[in-house]
């Protein structure tokens, strides 16, 4: 008994933890001084109304917004591909493969930035947001190989057999029984590729330009002259956009079939 209660104070405390930042910049939104204050000294909207105004922010907004569709669509079709070519066939150096596609995990963004940077100088490439596509792209691959395979692993072969046994070509199988069967699992690492792309700070930060530059990087441009409540309201929306995709994917579709672990 003593036990239980100790593992329920802890549970509570690290959601605490948690949660804690999330709370001191929601409150610190609403704050009527000029700085970001916890608690909030009296309670205004006008930082979200002045954020109604900056053009430059609402720019930006859109244009992480196309970036992180653009994204997820291409993540997705590279990274589907590659896990269910995996999954199917058998090929030499398996496992090696594996490792590269997941390889963007390990290697701290901030060296793919600079990398991807370098990259771009030597090969003199003037297209801002494909480069940041690209870097996007490249550091969310292995989110999908993820939750597609997990989805893929939870897939009952037999499904595929009964298919082939019919008479269904290999295409046919793809597209009527395996497609669907993981659909959730694809749905769901389509939302976590948005919003990784979305709130893709530190690899933006040296692909993006004056012209083309996303949201997180605009908010870290920003507080590099004020540090006002305007960014902890930019913040808000921004956590409130988040929690919206993910409230999304378990009404429509529940975190566990779409992480491929429920039945």
């Amino acid at each position: 008994m003593m036990l239980d209660k100790a593992l329920d104070i802890l549970g509570w405390l690290v959601v605490l933890f948690i949660l804690g930042p999330l709370i001191v910049i929601i409150g610190g939104s609403f704050t009527e001084t000029p700085y970001v204050a916890f608690p909030p000294a009296g309670f205004t909207l006008r930082w979200y109304e002045q954020l109604l105004h900056r053009g430059d922010f609402l720019q930006s907004f859109l244009i992480s917004i196309v970036l992180a569709v653009l994204c997820s669509l291409c993540a997705m079709a590279l990274g589907v591909a590659a896990v269910i070519g995996l999954h199917r066939h058998g090929v030499t150096g398996q496992r090696l493969f594996r490792a590269f596609l997941m390889s963007p995990l390990v290697l701290p963004t901030i060296v793919t930035g600079v990398a991807l940077l370098q990259f771009y100088y030597l090969i003199d490439m003037d297209a801002p947001l494909t480069g940041l596509l690209i870097g996007h792209i490249l550091i969310t691959i292995p989110y999908v190989c993820r939750t597609v395979g997990a989805g893929l692993v939870g897939l009952d072969p037999a499904l595929e057999e009964a298919a082939g046994s019919l008479g269904a070509g290999g295409l046919r199988i793809l597209f009527r029984v395996t497609l669907p069967a993981i659909a959730p699992s694809i749905m769901a690492a389509m939302i976590f590729v948005f919003i990784t792309s979305f709130d893709q700070a530190t690899v933006s930060i040296f692909l993006a330009g004056p012209d083309v530059m996303p949201l997180p990087v605009r908010i870290y441009t920003y507080i590099d002259f004020a540090v006002d409540p305007m960014v902890a309201a930019v913040s808000t929306l921004l956590i409130i956009f988040a929690f919206g995709l993910i409230a999304l994917l378990q009404k429509v579709l529940g975190l566990d079939r779409a992480m491929g672990t429920g039945v």
